[in-house]
């Protein structure tokens, strides 16, 4: 959670204090603060002593009536930034001046609770645009929700299985309670944020907080990888989520052979995205070029046989190394000897692990003499052939394997589960494309260690208070201007004349009106007030003579 660094309550005689600053509302605050720990304490005492309570029944009373205190003490704080003599006026956007007009009362929800902040408000007399500075500076929007509340509902959004139990578990952890709908917009809000930052160019991104990524030395080899996964959308139908993945490896010995180096993925940062495989492509590139492939020592590409896979690196990454994945090449060879010899049996184990030894050192040549000779055994055969002369390239495993290089895509297919099937494929789930890629967005920058980024996209939340009156009335005189012609100057001014003239007229008549009414109704408009006349009928009772009738 982004937050700024904690003032500290070890040395108090450091605190420098601002001259500038009116002592008399921080010592309301400090009084106000004091009376109410004073009798919260007092209260949990009473309570306690009064039956016996099990811990667990104290930590919840603790806990709800601190979480109040917190409440009480973020609203005293955030009165504290506003100023005690708000001034007449401040510059507007529109190059008048915006004069102060009232303070008003705003709502926002936090992670303490709901708050209540008073702050000094301003209209601009000509644009009729209001604003709050208040708002701007402390960066909240009146209405909605805090940034911490929002950074938390977008991590619980992105992470839990659905936004219903985002919110329950919000609710659980901090006793603050949202709607699922609340939990959506926070989430999809950071993901819009994020999937226009990868849709920029390199040279328009605005500087984000940088990544422990961009400190890392040059590297001596970067990975890259692709997929893609369907998810279910209200709009299209099963459509493919494109998933990137960059990372670098480690190596260590296998615990059950130990003769054999494990190539382990490592540093791994993700991408996706709905869009078509040219704009992924780019962004794919853009992401290599942020983790270093300008400066790599070498550049592998692994993947399976996708065309669109190896397109994209044909254009973006041409001197990488092109490694079809083990997994995907074996399988071919497995359906092959099925087709053969059946779905069981010793002959068909003994003929597919015969051609896998030849495809682990490379031999594809080997293997596809061996499938033309089964050729009459049907499609499976003719795919395995077509798949292997296509990728023959790409499959000198031994090669691969003597340089230390990871010969699987397995970073790839896990990038798809973690990011997509295991928040985006529940059971009866059907998203919006939006939602979907939003969603998966926020899941990728969060697995790629770059959360702390992707909250600094995030803009500040703004609110119009524009009257409306005034902007139905701009528009209108607008169309109106557009449909006249435009009359002569002198006509003009005239026109103008005049209607200053008629307009005096009516304000008079009015004001005069609304005084006489207010004479009628108010003490302070009449001769003698309400409490005089009453002093005035009283003195004259007692001068009454008292009858002894």
């Amino acid at each position: 959670m982004v937050s700024a660094k904690t003032p500290s309550l070890a040395q108090p005689e450091e605190v420098c204090v601002n001259p500038t600053i009116d002592p008399l509302p921080s010592e309301q605050l400090v009084t106000t603060m004091i009376e109410r720990i004073a009798t919260l304490t007092r209260t949990l005492s009473t309570w306690m002593q009064e039956q016996e309570h099990s811990l667990a029944e104290a930590e919840q009373h603790v806990v709800r009536l601190l979480k109040e205190l917190g409440s009480t003490l973020l609203a005293g704080l955030c009165s504290l930034a506003a100023p005690t003599s708000p001034a007449a006026s401040i510059p507007c956007s529109c190059g008048q001046e915006a004069a102060y007009q009232r303070h008003r009362s705003a709502q926002v929800t936090t992670l303490l609770g709901p708050i209540s902040i008073t702050r000094p408000y301003y209209l601009c007399a000509a644009c009729g645009v209001g604003q709050h500075p208040l708002d701007t500076q402390l960066q909240f929007c009146a209405g909605s929700r805090s940034a911490a509340l929002d950074e938390l509902l977008a991590l619980l959004g992105a992470t839990q299985d659905s936004f219903v139990q985002a919110a329950q578990v919000l609710e659980r952890l901090c006793a603050v309670h949202v709607s699922a709908n609340s939990v959506r917009d926070a989430t999809e809000q950071l993901g819009a944020a994020v999937l226009a930052h990868q849709a920029q160019p390199l040279e328009q991104r605005r500087p984000s907080v940088p990544s422990c990524l961009n400190a890392a030395p040059k590297l001596a080899r970067l990975y890259i990888t692709m997929d893609g996964v369907l998810t279910h959308l209200h709009e299209r139908g099963w459509s493919e989520l494109k998933v990137g993945c960059c990372y670098q490896t480690y190596s260590r010995p296998d615990p059950t052979r130990p003769e054999r180096e494990q190539i382990r993925a490592q540093r791994a940062s993700y991408l996706t995205t709905l869009d078509e495989a040219q704009s992924f492509g780019w962004q794919l590139w853009q992401e290599a070029v942020r983790r270093g492939v300008l400066t790599a020592e070498e550049v592998v590409v692994v993947g399976d046989g996708a065309h669109w896979i190896w397109n994209i690196a044909e254009r973006h990454f041409p001197r990488a190394t092109q490694i079809v994945d083990w997994y995907h090449a074996s399988s071919y060879l497995w359906t092959a000897a099925s087709a053969i010899w059946g779905e069981t049996g010793v002959e068909r184990t003994n003929w597919a692990r015969a051609q896998l030894a030849l495809l682990w050192e490379g031999k594809v040549d080997k293997v596809l003499l061996e499938l033309e000779q089964w050729q009459e055994h049907g499609e499976a055969i003719e795919a395995a052939l077509s798949y292997y002369r296509e990728h023959r390239s790409r499959m000198d495993y031994a090669s691969y394997r003597a340089r230390g290089m990871q010969i699987g895509s397995g970073s790839a297919e896990s990038a798809c589960k973690q990011l997509v099937s295991a928040r985006l494929k529940g059971a009866g789930m059907i998203w919006d494309a939006a939602g979907a890629e939003a969603v998966a967005a926020v899941r990728a920058w969060l697995l790629s260690e770059r959360w702390e980024e992707a909250l600094a996209l995030r803009g500040v939340p703004r609110r119009s208070y524009r009257r409306k009156q005034t902007a139905r009335a701009d528009a209108e005189r607008d169309r109106t201007r557009q449909a006249a012609p435009e009359p002569a100057p002198e006509v003009v001014e005239a026109q103008e004349s005049k209607q200053r003239s008629k307009v005096a007229a009516e304000v008079l008549v009015r004001v005069q009106a609304e005084l006489a009414e207010q004479r009628g109704k108010n003490g302070w408009g009449q001769a003698w007030s309400v409490k005089r006349q009453r002093e005035i009928a009283a003195q004259q009772d007692r001068a009454r003579p008292i009858s002894s009738a």
